[in-house]
């Protein structure tokens, strides 16, 4: 018998599931809120997690890094209706372990808690080919977008929303020095104007330079 925690804020969808795995002989605990989830799973130290990539509190992503915060090492598989593979990409380099699509049928998505149990990573084949042509995609943007360590940094507290004097503070380097690597990062990403700023984040994210 596994102990499994599923965490999803679609009702109907939860209490299936969770019937579905409790017909295969596990305990099973729901949740349809990730932040009360959290602490209840240090206290349950589940053999698996299983959770929506998207919830209005706090979405997969979130809810993976507040596990690792916690230390929490319990293998994690990611349910999510939506084809938006980017996320399901984001997801596995937060740590996810399987990724099941919510149409999958009920023996499809036992067989790949399996796997995951087992301590293998699960994502169905027709979907693997999908990531991959992402990460090759990924692999060619860094390439041809090369940014420095410091425009990276700089990049990252733009995203952030500090202004310039914020992140020459915390950067330890003077004002000038911000708006010399921020005009070669804006060089490399083609962006100009006004709005320069904004435009740089939105470029990166769509190139996966940076992440959500």
């Amino acid at each position: 018998m596994d102990k499994i925690v599923i965490i999803d804020d679609h009702q109907l969808f939860l209490h299936g599931l969770k019937l579905t795995l409790e017909s295969d002989n596990n305990e099973v605990w729901v949740f349809d809120d990730p932040g009360a989830a959290v602490s209840e799973i240090e206290q349950i130290q589940p053999d698996i997690i299983v959770m929506d990539l998207y919830m209005p509190k706090m979405d997969g992503i979130a809810m993976l890094e507040q596990l690792e915060l916690r230390n929490i090492l319990s293998p994690v598989v990611v349910l999510s209706a939506c084809e938006d593979y980017k996320d399901v990409l984001a997801a596995f380099q937060k740590g996810a372990m399987g990724f099941i699509p919510k149409s999958y049928a009920p023996q499809g998505m036992l067989d790949g808690l399996q796997r995951v149990l087992r301590g293998d990573i699960f994502i169905p084949a027709e979907i693997a080919v999908q990531l991959n042509a992402l990460v090759r995609q990924d692999k060619k943007n860094k390439e041809q977008y090369h940014l420095s360590p410091r425009q990276m940094q700089i990049l990252e507290l733009i995203h952030n929303g500090k202004n310039n004097r914020e992140i020459a503070e915390k950067l330890c380097i003077s004002p000038d020095t911000v708006k010399f690597h921020q005009r070669g990062l804006y060089q490399v990403l083609d962006v100009s104007g006004a709005s320069s700023r904004s435009k740089a984040v939105e470029k990166a994210l769509l190139l996966g330079l940076l992440s959500q």
